[in-house]
């Protein structure tokens, strides 16, 4: 099975869309959509108020979104030499570890941060080996700023922006300060053009809302808890084995783009407890696709590999479909 993914042919490609197609196909069975409540994300909301008389037009949205992130993940990983060129493995684990629960089959504000994140991630990669940072370091501000107008928490990752500069040795305050300035930029347009076009109370009401009811603890299923541990497990030591052998095999550039993923992490974990529905705090997940491929990638000998990946993907398949037919566990 891996070794089928460490391929990049069309075969594979449509094989990656097909398994993303059957883990979403309970949400267009069931023709349901995750409608916001009162105080969500400006651009989130924007999208449901234009789309929200067709919970399945909805779907394809979120499901066209979903398929971009994927292949993103992908490239991105493979761009930066994090796994070995012309393989789908990220795509393939992104889509298992997005889609690990059911509650994240459906259109979220996540999953429209997700490829801004994602975008601010390769720049980071990419300003170490390039000549003239500063023309990407303002983009990093501007990606995570309307990552945060789809997904609030997104407003944290300015700090792991910030502790990324400064292991990749862009330390000096003239350099933190540009993504700072992308990012204020970004948002004062914003706010700007709802205060000349919008109402400005229930934007500060939105955000005042959602930073007064920050509480750190969870609420999951035990089945979800019980996938977490799972998957918490298989990320440890796919951790613990790139901290061991890719950051020391490969010079200064991989270990640099290790240490701004381990950060990102950190955060996604911290993230991960804050009070808000499952489908809000899924950025743990997608850093667990990342070390998860990362390690897959590298792996010669697969047959444990693949009997552990195989019963991961009918553990999921499984527990996406389980609530269709009213089983809750």
């Amino acid at each position: 099975m891996l070794n089928f993914f460490k391929h990049s042919y069309i075969s594979q490609q449509v094989a990656v869309v097909l398994m993303a197609l059957v883990l979403w196909m309970p949400a267009f069975i069931t023709k349901s959509a995750f409608i916001p409540g009162e105080h969500t994300t400006p651009l989130y909301n924007i999208i449901i108020s234009i789309f929200d008389f067709s919970p399945i037009l909805l779907n394809i949205i979120a499901f066209v979104v979903y398929l971009f992130g994927v292949f993103f993940f992908n490239s991105v990983l493979s761009a930066n030499r994090l796994v070995q060129k012309n393989n789908t493995i990220g795509a393939f684990v992104f889509v298992l570890m997005m889609c690990c629960v059911p509650q994240l089959h459906s259109c979220y504000p996540f999953l429209f941060a997700c490829p801004f994140i994602l975008m601010a991630m390769h720049t980071l990669f990419l300003i170490y080996q390039t000549e003239n940072p500063e023309n990407y370091m303002m983009n990093i501000g501007y990606f995570i700023a309307i990552a945060s107008l789809f997904y609030y928490p997104s407003v944290f990752l300015m700090l792991w922006v910030i502790l990324s500069f400064m292991i990749l040795g862009f330390r000096e305050i003239r350099y933190l300060m540009i993504p700072i300035t992308g990012f204020l930029l970004i948002n004062a347009l914003f706010v700007g053009i709802v205060f000349l076009f919008g109402d400005i109370n229930v934007l500060i009401d939105s955000y005042s809302h959602y930073f007064r009811n920050i509480a750190f603890h969870y609420d999951l299923k035990e089945s979800d808890k019980i996938l977490l541990i799972i998957f918490s497990v298989l990320f440890l030591i796919a951790f613990t084995r790139t901290l061991s052998n890719k950051a020391s095999d490969k010079g200064s550039n991989i270990r640099k783009r290790v240490g701004v993923a381990t950060v990102l992490t950190i955060c996604a974990i911290v993230m991960f407890f804050m009070h808000m529905p499952l489908m809000n705090n899924s950025l743990i997940f997608m850093m667990f696709a990342f070390f998860l491929s990362m390690m897959l990638s590298d792996i010669k000998k697969t047959r444990l590999a693949n009997i552990i990946t195989i019963i991961m993907t009918l553990i999921i398949i499984v527990n996406q479909y389980l609530p269709l037919f009213g089983i809750e566990i």
